[in-house]
């Protein structure tokens, strides 16, 4: 996977994340899914990065409603297949950090969160 799928992945994961657990994407989420995608390629343009989440976005409207958490998982375990522990570490992390963007972590949230964490232990 190219460093360009990986951004690309992880845009659509923390996006998919973000709405389909709770039908819902705050200002603030988005801002800390911008920031999260960003901090994996300091040295990108702000512009490449918009056009990265502009592309997940896309790719998110493709995917029927009902299967978007789990093309969010395929997303996730191809980024584990290659990604060291403390990469997934990260990811992980991130998405805590884009759930408690908005001060409340929904139940579907902390459900897909722990599901990743088990998902990245094995």
């Amino acid at each position: 996977m190219s460093n360009n799928d990986a951004l690309s992945s992880l845009a659509f994961l923390y996006l998919t994340f973000s709405h389909a657990t709770d039908g819902s994407l705050s200002m603030e989420e988005m801002r800390t899914l911008a920031e999260k995608v960003k901090g994996w390629a300091p040295d990108a343009e702000l512009s490449e990065i918009g056009q990265v989440i502009q592309g997940a976005v896309a790719d998110y409207k493709q995917v029927d409603a009902g299967d978007r958490l789990s093309a969010a998982r395929a997303r996730a375990a191809s980024l584990a297949s290659f990604a060291d522990a403390a990469a997934r570490a990260r990811i992980v992390a991130d998405l805590e950090a884009i759930a408690e963007a908005d001060g409340e972590v929904s139940g579907g949230e902390r459900t897909f969160i722990d599901e990743l964490k088990a998902q990245f232990a094995q």
